[in-house]
């Protein structure tokens, strides 16, 4: 009698592994939001935005700031959404932690896009495979577990891409989700948002199999342009200022300030960055263009093809390269690989199960090493290594930490132990491997990381000197610093270009290994130089003026900041 292979599929999948695979993807979203605080390059100056909305009153909400100082080229649209999803948490949890959770659910609506995508496309064959996939992409986590405005952009081209799987079987609805995903892109990152999902959708109207979907695909355009053309009137309108200076910047485009042109600069960054969807979505169109599995002619195919493509050519042309914009590729690549995991061989497939058990293995166990090292100082030549990086750091054995260390050991157990060898078995694997290292290395290691990335004692230290009254002007300060400075101590300032300008009596200084230099000492006198643990090179001092001057009313908002500060802000 003739052994019947076991077909894999999502059909009929047993309730308790439905159970254990959306447990699986809420301990990845939800592992990594709260326990330390706003690290740079960007999540300081969105949480400072968020701040200021609870803060500043109403014009802020128009007219984003950080610090009291408008922040020029940023729009205020997403931080509505996340402000409403904040409110109620940050009750109970700092802010920077509640926003976050902002982040999980833009994260999670991406996960759900694509596993419905799938669904529609392969009826039923494939679903949650493309989730997993998605999470289990290793540059993925550290982005999606900060508050930044790209992930709602990220799960703005997973609904574009749902929105495409229904063109075929649900037009009215196809049209409403390609809308909203075009105005949503739009109010995560502006023009650079919008034409990230628009350019696809409208080349969609000439692809093969999707063109006879114009009427939609046209539809949505129309409807996502009023509304964006809607959003844009009403911005104009209550912060004219606002809104002037946002177009003159690019409206979410960066153009003329780009530093370099480096054309596969997001090839390089894709290597690790969406390991392991990148070589089996590549397999997939190569398999497909050979004629096989129902040839490249195809929907599930041809649309994740477009968005990547377009997506390519709108970061090359639009914007200058940034890791982060990286986030943008993987809803294409974990669909294009979630429809090809099946056809890969058993030698593909076991390497990238063996390498995940292994390798990710070896590194929780190497991070539980270096737990010990940095809690208990054994092994000796360890603790001491590691003690230059963390210098001053104490603190408790986190016996919590431990205790969640080893329940994730446990369910890591659970999850690898041998059972029917297939490719999607492999995938599984490798998501719960790379979501027990975050977990075990958030658990044990967050609080030292914490202590040398943080700046909270920087501008604890800055607070205490800060002066009771009067203004503080601020030179060479960038964005990051700014909301920092106000988001912990609630400290303003008035920004000047140069020392000539200083009219206050007191200067605030960030230097960079030397750079600007410090004022004359026969004009200012230091008061306070404070600088995070372990780190030299950036130093933040306090000046009082010796020779008095004039001073200046303090009015922060009349000195705005570049929202593209975040990216060229000095970053140690």
């Amino acid at each position: 009698m003739s052994r019947i292979e076991h077909q894999p599929t999502d059909r009929n999948k047993a309730t308790w592994k439905r159970v254990a695979l959306l447990a699986l993807i809420a301990i990845w979203l939800f592992s990594g939001i709260v326990g330390r605080d706003p690290w740079k390059p960007d999540e300081p100056i969105y949480i400072g935005v968020l701040h200021s909305l609870f803060t500043q009153g109403d014009a802020a909400w128009w007219s984003p700031t950080i610090g009291g100082a408008a922040l020029v080229g940023e729009a205020p649209f997403i931080h509505w959404i996340n402000a409403l999803v904040v409110y109620v948490p940050m009750q109970f949890m700092p802010l920077h932690e509640a926003a976050r959770i902002s982040s999980a659910m833009w994260a999670a609506i991406a996960a759900l896009c694509l596993a419905l995508a799938a669904r529609r496309w392969s009826a039923g064959h494939v679903s949650y495979l493309a989730a997993i996939i998605f999470i289990g992409c290793v540059g993925l986590y550290d982005r999606a577990h900060t508050y930044v405005p790209d992930i709602a952009l990220v799960a703005a081209i997973a609904i574009a891409l749902l929105g495409s799987a229904e063109l075929a079987a649900q037009p009215s609805r196809a049209t409403a989700l390609l809308t909203l995903a075009c105005t949503l892109a739009f109010m995560s990152r502006g023009a650079l948002g919008g034409l990230l999902v628009a350019v696809p959708v409208f080349l969609l109207n000439f692809a093969p199999v999707l063109s006879m979907h114009r009427l939609a695909l046209i539809r949505s355009l129309v409807f996502s342009s009023v509304a964006i053309a809607a959003l844009s009137f009403a911005f104009s309108h209550r912060a004219p200022d606002a809104f002037r200076d946002w177009v003159a910047d690019g409206a979410g485009l960066v153009i003329d300030e780009r530093e370099s042109f480096a054309p596969f600069a997001y090839v390089t960054a894709l290597l690790w960055f969406a390991w392991p969807a990148w070589p089996i979505a590549i397999w997939t169109v190569v398999l497909r263009a050979r004629g096989f599995v129902g040839g490249w002619q195809r929907a599930e195919i041809i649309a994740p093809i477009v968005f990547f493509v377009s997506c390519y050519a709108v970061l090359l042309l639009g914007t200058e390269q940034r890791s982060v914009h990286a986030m943008y590729f993987l809803p294409p690549l974990a669909l294009l690989a979630a429809f090809g995991v099946d056809t890969i061989r058993r030698t593909w497939y076991a390497m990238i199960d063996w390498f995940g058990i292994l390798v990710l293995g070896i590194a929780t166990v190497g991070v539980f090493v270096v737990s010990l090292a940095v809690y208990l100082k054994w092994p000796p030549h360890l603790a001491a290594w590691l003690d230059r990086f963390i210098p001053g750091f104490r603190a408790d054995l986190p016996w919590l930490g431990y205790g969640i260390a080893l329940i994730a050991f446990l369910i890591w157990i659970a999850l690898i132990q041998p059972a029917h060898q297939h490719s999607r078995r492999a995938l599984i694997n490798w998501a719960g491997c790379v979501t027990f290292l975050w977990v075990v290395a958030q658990a044990l290691l967050l609080r030292p990381a914490d202590h040398v990335t943080s700046y909270r004692s920087v501008f604890v230290a800055l607070d205490k000197r800060w002066p009771a009254q009067g203004c503080v002007n601020a030179q060479d300060v960038s964005p990051n610093d700014i909301a920092s400075l106000d988001y912990y101590v609630g400290r303003k300032t008035v920004l000047v270009d140069n020392l000539e300008d200083a009219r206050c009596e007191h200067l605030f200084l960030a230097r960079w290994k030397g750079e600007p230099p410090a004022p004359p000492p026969t004009q200012y006198e230091l008061l306070v130089r404070a600088a995070r643990p372990g780190n030299s090179s950036e130093q933040f001092e306090l000046y009082r003026r010796v020779v008095p001057d004039s001073p200046i009313p303090a009015s922060p908002a009349s000195n705005p900041l570049g929202a593209n500060g975040a990216e060229s802000a000095k970053t140690p």
